[in-house]
């Protein structure tokens, strides 16, 4: 990714080279040798050079004039973007996996991953002359609701969408074919009790928006002012009580840790146990069983079954002191002290079946390896992986810790370079593209800008959430809750106050009603339920088109900005 970025980069620079030359009226023209040219050519070539309709960004960047240019530009401006997105949210994550839960990881770590979002508005509104600051404020807090709407509605749906299983199936049966049939009510997800408490949490970022809806009934500039400065000042607030809360309650930090470590602890190895329907594919199991039996005598010693103990303990963190007795007890049915092949792979599919399915564990038909208390099994968690952290920094040495320091801090500085470079031409591209189609500028950066910052955190939900596990589940609703609170607050702090610094007449904007309206209906929806059916997936798709044509109405119809 990060040598097809500079490819790119290196294509836009030959290409302005090759095909953007522009000439001054007054300029020197340097002959080319042919001595035959008449001076009405001169002047004819002098004439088109100095009809060019565009003008490089910086010098060097290519300029087009057409709509379909317009459009391959977007289209590549898109494409940095989201690897400049990639740098920084890869060297913040790094960097919060180095340092761990603490002051650190409690704010500085999470404004880091919001670099992209603020980039763009800060950059923009800095450099935007007083001609188009207005547009380009617009457009900034556009992209902001536009990011937070699709976070909440295409993301939140796609994480039911891909995440649902039979809410009825036990996860202790190991036979698969009885599960019941594909419904809108019977499949779906479920999630813990941290998870609407985060739920909650985002809501609490709602109330700056709530604010800002008094200066649409305020016929003054200076009392829209001191709205802009009370809205701004209870944003700050909200993310100081929000960072320090983080540090004296650390479970959001052990969550998003978590979330962030289970892409390196867990490595796929249920995954690579099951078929694409996501049964346990028998033939890999018993393909496993003759790689285990060393002695090739058709049976697994317990001495033999603790090196795949061992494994599983590095994969998944599993640190039970007498599990691999536990784990004969399920397997070994005869109590020979001996598993035949076709003992493994029953037992095994069982075991995988739980684990797969932890979600729909009662009481005492739980796995003997899981813990009935949710907290109590999230902070043993949390403690498993912190151990497994100091591990892998003790065992990598200084030298590598120090390289990992510096490429951590090398791809956040990378990732913000980019932004700030294409932040200036993406927004003039945007709005030349909206004029050329006639589409407000503001809508288009709602839709297009967001798609690019967004698409990471999309592939990683889907992911997380195709686990089909109560745990993965509640982990990615989790990530998706703070990231539209850290959205909230630090895009609209720092949109807020290139506002109130620049004394911009910035009315407040459809887009702030339509982030207020639905991140309350979404709030209130998900801090109360804890399990959501595969049909809730359904209206949190159509709110995001419904967001659109609520905008459009406003714009349109009741004359808002």
């Amino acid at each position: 990714m990060l040598r097809v970025s500079f490819i790119i980069l290196l294509v836009l620079l030959i290409t302005h080279l090759g095909n953007s030359r522009s000439f001054k009226e007054n300029s020197n023209l340097i002959s080319d040798g042919i001595d035959q040219i008449s001076h009405s050519s001169i002047l004819e070539v002098d004439v088109k050079a100095t009809t060019v309709t565009c003008e490089a960004i910086y010098g060097f960047l290519p300029c087009t004039s057409s709509v379909w240019g317009e459009i391959f530009m977007i289209v590549v401006y898109e494409f940095l973007l989201c690897s400049a997105e990639k740098y920084v949210s890869s060297g913040a994550d790094l960097f919060f996996q180095m340092f761990g839960t603490g002051i650190f990881g409690a704010s500085l770590f999470q404004i880091l991953g919001t670099i992209p979002q603020v980039a763009l508005v800060l950059v923009t509104g800095v450099t935007a002359s007083a001609d188009t600051i207005e547009a380009q404020a617009k457009m900034g807090m556009s992209l902001l609701a536009g990011s937070t709407i699709m976070l909440l509605t295409l993301i939140w749906g796609s994480v039911i969408a891909f995440g649902s299983y039979d809410l009825s199936q036990p996860s202790d049966s190991s036979d698969v074919e009885n599960k019941r049939q594909f419904s809108l009510t019977g499949y779906g997800v479920s999630t813990d009790v941290e998870t609407y408490h985060t739920s909650r949490i985002m809501i609490v970022s709602m109330i700056p928006f709530l604010i800002l809806q008094m200066a649409k009934v305020l016929n003054s500039s200076s009392g829209r002012r001191i709205v802009v400065l009370v809205s701004l000042i209870v944003t700050l607030a909200f993310l100081f009580l929000y960072f320090t809360y983080q540090v004296f309650q650390p479970w959001i930090q052990s969550r998003r840790l978590e979330y962030l470590m289970s892409k390196h602890v867990q490595k796929n190895l249920l995954l690579s146990l099951l078929t694409g329907s996501g049964r346990p594919d028998e033939t890999i199991i018993r393909e496993l069983f003759h790689k285990i039996d060393k002695n090739n005598d058709n049976h697994i010693s317990p001495n033999e079954l603790r090196a795949l103990i061992l494994g599983i303990q590095i994969e998944v963190g599993l640190n039970e002191a007498d599990y691999e007795a536990m784990v004969m007890e399920e397997f070994d049915i005869p109590g020979d002290s001996h598993i035949t092949e076709t003992e493994f792979i029953k037992g095994f599919s069982k075991w995988i079946n739980k684990a797969q399915h932890p979600a729909n564990n009662q009481g005492h038909d739980k796995p003997k390896f899981s813990n009935s208390n949710s907290k109590t099994q999230l902070q043993n968690s949390t403690e498993e992986q912190q151990r497994l952290l100091a591990q892998k920094k003790e065992s990598t040495g200084t030298n590598k810790s120090w390289l990992n320091y510096i490429k951590a801090a090398f791809l956040l500085i990378l990732g913000t370079a980019i932004t700030v470079l294409l932040a200036q031409p993406l927004m003039q591209t945007l709005e030349e593209f909206s004029t050329a189609v006639n589409i407000p500028s503001f809508l288009v950066s709602y839709v297009v800008i967001p798609l690019a910052l967004n698409y990471r955190q999309t592939l990683k939900a889907i992911t997380s959430a195709r686990q089909k596990t109560e745990k993965a589940i509640s982990l990615t609703f989790s990530e998706i809750y703070n990231g539209i609170f850290m959205n909230n607050m630090m895009g609209l702090a720092i949109f807020l106050a290139l506002v109130y610094i620049r004394d911009l007449s910035w009315d407040v904007s459809a887009e702030i009603l339509v982030v207020l309206l639905i991140c309350t209906a979404m709030g209130l929806f998900t801090c109360f339920c804890t399990k959501f059916p595969f049909w809730t997936s359904i209206p949190a798709y159509l709110l995001y088109p419904l967001s659109l044509l609520l905008i459009y109405v406003l714009t349109t119809f009741f004359g808002w900005s």
